[in-house]
Formats: C-alpha cells, sequence, structure tokens
C-alpha cells in the first residue's frame, strides 16, 4: 500500500473525527486572528507594549508544559481536550463581556493571554499524545500533514470571510464565533471512542516527579529529540517580529487597513497549506537538506518584508510583501509536518505527552525571549529594520545547522 495517498486516511475514522474538531476550532481562531489583533492595538496604542503582552502569552507553556506533560501521559487524553477547549470557550467570553462594556485594559490583555496560555500548555500535550492513540503508526506523518494542510486551508477560508463578518457582525461577533468554535470542538471529540488504556503509574507528586526525571532521561538520551526541539526554537525564534508586528507593519509602513492584514494571513496560510502538503509527496530531497532550505526561506522572507516598504510602486510593495508571506508560510509549513512526523516515529505512546510538553516548552522558550527583545529594540529602531536584523540571524543560523551536519539525525 502507498502510504502517500492521503485517501488511505479515510479509513482511519477516529481520525477523521479529530480532524473534524481540528478544523472547527481553527475556523474560529483564524476570524478571531483578525479581529483580536485590531483589538489589541488598538487597545494598547502601542507596538513595544503589544509585544511585550504577545510575550507574556509564552511563558506559562515554557515554565509548566515539562510538568503538565508527565501528568498528561497519566490520565485520559480525550478528557483533558474536552475540558481544555471548554475553558478556552469560557475564556474568550470573558474578552467578549469585557470588550462589549468598553473595560478590556492593556491589563485585562495580560490576564486573559496568560490564562489562555495557561491552557493550551495542558491542551497541547494531550492533543499530541492522543493522536497516535488513534491513528496508526503507518500513516503518522502522512495523517500529520493532511490534519496541518487541511487547517491551514479552512484557516484560509476564515481568514477570507473575517473582513466581512467584522464589518456585519463586528469584532464582538467574530470573537463569538471563536468561542462557539471551542463549544463544537469539545463535542466533536467527545463523541471520539478511543479505548485508551492507561498504565499502572500513580498522579502523586512523588510520582510525577519519577515520571518527569524519565522524560528527562529520555530527551537527553535521544539526539534526535533535542535537534527536533532546537529546530522549532529557532523557527519560533525567527519568526516573533512578524507575530508581534504585523498589525503596526500594515498599518504604519504598509499604510493599509485590517484588509491588508487578512491578505497577509491569507498569503501565509496558502504558503502553509502548500509546504505542508508536499512533504509526503518529496523523495528526492532529504529531510535534513529539506529543514535547512526550508530555514534559509524563512530568513529570506523577513528581509523582503523590510523591503517592501521601501518601494515607491504600490504594486511592487504589496506584490514583495505577499510573496515574502508565502514563502515564510512555505518553509513554515515544512517543518511543523517534519518536526511531527519525527516525533511520533521517535517517542513511545506512553511517554507523548511528557516528551511533546518538554519538545514544546523549548520550542517557545525562544518566543518570549524573541518578544521581549522584540519590545526593547522597538523603543530605538524601526519595526522593518528588526525584521531584517532577524532575517539575517535566520539564514546564518541555519546555514551553520546545516554544515555542521546536526540535522543528519532526523533522516528517515
Amino acid at each position: 500500500m502507498n502510504n502517500n495517498k492521503y485517501k488511505v486516511l479515510l479509513s482511519q475514522k477516529k481520525y477523521i473525527r479529530l480532524l473534524l474538531a481540528d478544523l472547527v476550532s481553527r475556523f474560529g481562531d483564524s476570524i478571531d486572528a483578525i479581529a483580536y489583533s485590531w483589538i489589541m492595538y488598538e487597545i494598547t496604542k502601542s507596538e513595544s507594549l503589544m509585544a511585550l503582552i504577545i510575550g507574556l502569552n509564552y511563558v506559562p507553556t515554557v515554565i509548566f508544559q515539562p510538568f503538565l506533560g508527565v501528568l498528561v501521559d497519566r490520565m485520559r487524553k480525550k478528557k483533558i481536550m474536552v475540558c481544555m477547549d471548554i475553558i478556552r470557550g469560557f475564556i474568550v467570553a470573558g474578552v467578549i463581556a469585557l470588550y462589549s462594556m468598553n473595560a478590556l485594559t492593556p491589563l485585562f490583555l495580560c490576564v486573559f493571554t496568560l490564562l489562555t496560555s495557561t491552557v493550551e500548555a495542558i491542551r497541547m500535550p494531550a492533543g499530541s499524545a492522543f493522536l497516535p492513540i488513534i491513528l496508526d503508526k503507518e500513516y503518522y506523518t502522512l495523517g500529520k500533514a493532511a490534519n496541518y494542510s487541511l487547517s491551514r486551508a479552512v484557516e484560509l477560508i476564515g481568514l477570507l470571510l473575517a473582513g466581512w463578518l467584522i464589518s456585519v457582525i463586528s469584532s464582538t461577533g467574530a470573537l463569538i464565533i471563536d468561542m462557539l468554535s471551542f463549544f463544537i470542538s469539545s463535542a466533536l471529540i467527545c463523541s471520539i471512542n478511543d479505548k485508551e488504556v492507561l498504565k499502572a503509574t500513580g498522579k502523586k507528586l512523588a510520582d510525577i516527579v519519577s515520571g518527569f526525571k524519565e522524560g528527562v532521561q529520555f530527551f537527553n538520551s535521544h539526539s534526535i529529540i533535542k535537534v527536533l526541539a532546537l529546530i522549532g526554537l529557532l523557527i519560533n525564534f525567527g519568526i516573533m517580529p512578524l507575530s508581534v508586528f504585523q498589525t503596526p507593519y500594515v498599518s504604519d509602513y504598509l499604510k493599509m487597513g485590517p484588509e491588508m492584514l487578512s491578505v497577509i494571513k491569507i498569503c501565509m496560510v496558502i504558503g502553509m497549506s502548500v509546504g505542508a502538503f508536499i512533504v509526503p509527496k518529496i523523495t528526492a530531497i532529504k529531510r535534513s537538506a529539506l529543514t535547512g532550505i526550508a530555514g534559509v526561506i524563512m530568513g529570506i522572507t523577513l528581509i523582503m518584508m523590510f523591503v517592501s516598504p521601501q518601494c515607491e510602486n504600490i504594486i511592487l510593495k504589496i506584490g514583495i510583501c505577499i510573496i515574502a508571506m508565502f514563502f515564510i508560510g512555505f518553509g513554515g509549513g515544512i517543518l511543523n509536518v517534519i518536526i511531527g512526523g519525527c516525533m511520533m516515529e521517535s517517542i513511545p505512546k506512553d511517554m507523548m505527552g511528557r516528551i511533546s510538553g518538554f519538545i514544546s516548552s523549548m520550542m517557545q522558550f525562544s518566543m518570549p525571549i524573541a518578544s521581549f527583545i522584540c519590545s526593547a529594540l522597538a523603543v530605538h529602531i524601526s519595526v522593518i529594520q528588526i525584521f531584517m536584523i532577524f532575517g539575517f540571524i535566520t539564514i546564518t543560523v541555519y546555514m551553520i545547522l546545516l554544515m555542521s551536519k546536526k540535522l543528519k539525525v532526523i533522516e528517515s
């Protein structure tokens, strides 16, 4: 059987339900991405403060996820995912209520950001550990690629509709759609009959500490796990200027409105979908080389984001920006599928929660650091200069990785 054919996944009924749940929540998030970003910039009125708040979003994941991953391995993954989706829905409801009353302040944004990221720190290792439970091993990379590509496609639809929905039902209405998507996702996951069998492991503090030590030992003894974490760390560090400054970039440097923000997000999502989709199809290029190429591409695109606002011709300005956003998504899509596929191939199912927690924590360790660096730099230099600096750093690091041959361990 050719496992590069996506249609074989139709036989994986439990996987299909999980996929539908992911697509529903992704649709809500894509609409929320435009509305919430604009709301945040409207309330903070500061590039530096916005970068600081976004940086706080990653602190709970970095601090708590390695320990939470150990606990997740000892609990029903489905139950955790359902509960966390419901809690996320109520958090969004809190944002809606305060914004509707004109009571949403930067302080409340910080609180909701920390709450959301704490919930996600629990949800992510559960989601990573749940997929291998309901999907046959020979379909791991294929299933990861399909999930990633379709999620990006649904995100694209949401972004296409976001501007129209916000104009018709306001930013509050967009947040309501996001809230409902979490409740629908929780219901779909609840309907999956996973029949997970838990090992007879305890949930006391001593047992959790012991499980954590086992996870650390596994992490330290497997070079491929450390390399995957390093790749993820580099991805997140490199793209942080774009994550924190995309709204002021569009507003202050391209001199355009939320419609352009929607356009560049759409271009990135299309790039992510294409990049993720082609990974299982590429057999002529080794994973290590593909990883290095994708990283260099992402660095070049950040430099293109510096060049775009310098152009006098509006068509050229928009064209460069659109091409850059497509290729930064393209590189990210490739790297995310490679990381996800290697993780499922290399990590035992009963350790997936804690090890994915370690990897996620390391991957996101660079994000608050990069955000705080961006916040400090924004006081002294322009946003587009920050893009250029991070672009050169990204290219340099991936070239060093390729020349040092550290990426060889991820070969299948």
